[in-house]
């Protein structure tokens, strides 16, 4: 068993690597936190924004327990008005969400053929974290890139300076490279592989603008993730 705060959780009992992993992020909503802190730092109101639905006590639960389980970390941000408090994974937490990406993958591919975009929430940045995962660590020396996504009526930002990889919601704060424009359908149908992003883009279904370079970059990445 492990406790925290007067909260008992329980555990598989088991001796195997995969029990003990998900007596850490079996817990409904974990692996969903998991994925937003994957495309950044976040502040605890950003959360409870991007998790509609999770509620505030549940969520200050899971915080702790995956701060306690060393999966995530606080730091205070100095950018921030105040001195914000804000939350990010730890090295651990940055392997587990890598660990994440096949999995994600295997839903878009099996379990959402009947999926309804339009009554289930989507944020652009959700798409980014995986994308952005892919990049690090292979990121060409010197590549200072900003893409821009529209994604039916979501916006997100992703940016790529001196080695590093953000992304944020929302428009970018400077103009962008590249600009990406498509229905959420259609992105799903990608990272579904029930469509080729060469075709989606040929045949209009996915717009792509912008440096060729940087697009060249981003292509690779997401071929690379589909391969």
């Amino acid at each position: 068993m492990s406790t925290i705060v007067g909260m008992t959780r329980r555990s598989y009992g088991q001796f195997c690597g995969l029990a003990h992993a998900l007596d850490v992020v079996g817990e409904r909503w974990t692996l969903l936190i998991v994925r937003e802190l994957g495309s950044g730092p976040k502040r605890y109101g950003e959360l409870a924004d991007a998790l509609a639905g999770i509620g505030t006590s549940l969520l200050a639960t899971r915080m702790r327990q995956l701060e306690t389980d060393g999966v995530i970390q606080r730091r205070l941000d100095l950018d921030q008005p105040g001195s914000a408090v804000v939350y990010e994974l730890s090295d651990a937490g940055r392997e587990l969400a890598e660990a994440m990406i096949p999995l994600a993958m295997w839903g878009a591919r099996h379990q959402m053929s009947h999926a309804d975009p339009c009554a289930e929430a989507f944020r652009a940045e959700w798409l980014l974290a995986f994308l952005a995962a892919d990049l690090r660590g292979g990121i060409p020396e010197g590549l200072a890139s900003v893409y821009e996504f529209h994604v039916d009526d979501s916006t997100a930002c992703l940016q790529i300076r001196d080695g590093r990889v953000s992304v944020r919601p929302g428009p970018c704060a400077t103009p962008a490279d590249v600009t990406v424009r498509a229905t959420a359908r259609a992105i799903a149908a990608v990272v579904g592989q029930k469509d080729r992003l060469e075709d989606a883009v040929a045949e209009g279904r996915i717009e792509v603008t912008g440096d060729p370079a940087a697009i060249a970059t981003l292509i690779g990445a997401v071929e690379k993730r589909l391969a």
